[in-house]
């Protein structure tokens, strides 16, 4: 069997480790196709900032979910040079020392033999029966046997008509003097590491961050574990309901001596099947009413972060405004925008130095710049999900294609399913549909294995046939 991974941030290594622990060893060739040279950053963890920590604690974070000392035994032997001289499990490192320890999984798969890289990236795929043929951006084809798409998050193009610019890139610095202020659309995690970015460059003017409702992102506490039966969740209660439901459980929980993030926590691990239980109408009422007071709860900062933020604005330096931005103009001495906050009537004119929009990742497959979804989306080999916020994924994580149809050898895990299991883009939800995938994969291949051994008993020919390397036209490099 040969498996192609699609994407080699997080996600793909993560995958790809999860096949190479489920299968037996040399059972398959796993392709990670990714253009990079280095495996395991992708755009989540290729930040080298300090400040820039994880918003879940290192006990959650291992790639495996039944090995939770994986990562913190990693920190131990190769830490100190992210400035982790020393962890626990609640212990919050680095996005850059976190990406370091994919990148060194990563590594390992690849000496070992287990995986394969092929630097190129898939511009598109095309299944013909109960195989695929991918197109990249070499010319070159490959033929496999399964697909699986991890490309994690896209960089999201910036607010249509809005003279802004992206996050994590370094046009969002330069020509910032150090008393310039700065105008942050958004006001979620993107927000703070770009704040502390702008801190830790010696910038010190004014920074505002606005967003409608003008939401922070709440902080983590030290909690004790708590479990929660499937039995005591309300699945398919009205979204009232459910919400009310919640708010008893927190209160609840805060009188047996704990607080609202044990509750949000509890609730974790049912969330996919919460979120298939809801009818379209009250997913779609959850995204437009309760999704942003249900981010700031559940994507939670480190404290670490939250005392640099609270420090910027006890001294004026940030200012959360809660508004919409109604215009923008570029001038030469700096970008005018009109603002109407939410508790006042009327404009607002101000002028910024730089404007940057963070208002959240890529979650529209229409918008996104990966040649292969679009080529996908083009041809109806997949179709986007009802919401519009990600591909239609079927609960077995295979693609769904605009018939609807599931794919036989096509599926997709991490943020491009976030419509079929919404909790897709924390690495503690990523693992685990890794880990799902692969052992499904792993049994697909054992029930093959059976079957053929059952129908005829291989002759020698056939045995030197099956180590023989697999036909590829013009297949690229590998590392």
């Amino acid at each position: 069997m040969r498996i192609a991974i699609i994407g080699g941030g997080a996600t793909g290594v993560g995958l790809a480790a999860h096949l190479a622990r489920a299968l037996p060893a040399r059972a398959a060739e796993i392709l990670v196709v990714e253009p990079n040279e280095i495996l395991g950053r992708g755009l989540a963890y290729s930040t080298d900032d300090p400040r820039h920590l994880l918003n879940v604690r290192v006990g959650n974070m291992s790639v495996f979910a039944d090995q939770p000392e994986h990562l913190l035994r990693w920190l131990e032997r190769f830490g100190a040079p992210y400035g982790v001289a020393s962890s626990t499990p609640f212990s919050f490192i680095s996005r850059g020392a976190y990406g370091a320890y994919v990148a060194d999984l990563a590594r390992g798969l690849l000496s070992s033999g287990a995986i394969r890289h092929i630097r190129a990236r898939c511009v598109d795929l095309v299944e013909v029966d109960d195989s695929a043929t991918l197109r990249l951006d070499t010319g070159c084809e490959l033929a496999v046997d399964r697909v699986a798409l991890a490309t994690g998050n896209d960089a999201k193009p910036v607010l249509a008509g809005l003279p802004a610019e992206q996050p994590w890139t370094e046009a969002a610095f330069v020509g910032v003097d150090a008393f310039d202020p700065v105008l942050i659309v958004g006001t979620g995690l993107t927000m703070i590491d770009m704040a502390l970015s702008l801190d830790r460059r010696g910038h010190r003017g004014n920074i505002v961050a606005l967003s409608r409702r003008g939401l922070l992102n709440s902080a983590h506490r030290p909690v004790a574990p708590r479990s929660l039966a499937a039995e005591a969740v309300p699945f398919g209660a009205e979204l009232s309901a459910l919400t009310a439901w919640l708010r008893d459980l927190a209160e609840r929980m805060e009188r047996e001596g704990l607080d609202w993030r044990s509750a949000v926590d509890v609730l974790r691990p049912h969330t996919p099947r919460l979120w298939r239980s809801m009818s379209l109408e009250q997913k779609r009422r959850f995204l437009r009413h309760a999704r942003p007071y249900w981010d700031v709860h559940r994507h939670r900062m480190a404290p670490e972060v939250e005392r640099r933020i609270a420090a910027l604005r006890a001294a004026g330096r940030l200012e959360i405004v809660a508004g919409r931005l109604v215009g923008a103009e570029r001038r030469a001495d700096g970008i005018v925008v009109r603002i109407v906050r939410r508790d006042r009537r009327g404009e607002e004119v101000r002028r910024f130095a730089r404007v940057v929009d963070c208002t959240g990742l890529a979650d529209d497959p229409l918008r996104s710049p990966n040649p292969l979804i679009g080529a996908l989306l083009r041809r109806g080999a997949a179709r986007l999900d009802p919401l519009g916020i990600g591909l239609d994924v079927a609960e077995s994580y295979a693609l769904i294609d605009a018939a609807g149809r599931s794919s036989p050898c096509v599926s997709a895990v991490g943020p491009l399913a976030r419509a079929a299991f919404w909790e897709s883009v924390a690495i503690p939800d990523i693992r685990l549909q890794c880990r799902d995938l692969a052992e499904a994969l792993a049994k697909r291949f054992a029930e093959a294995t059976r079957s053929s051994v059952s129908r005829r008993r291989p002759t020698g020919r056939d045995r030197a046939r099956s180590h023989a390397p697999p036909v590829e036209r013009s297949l690229p490099q590998e590392i």
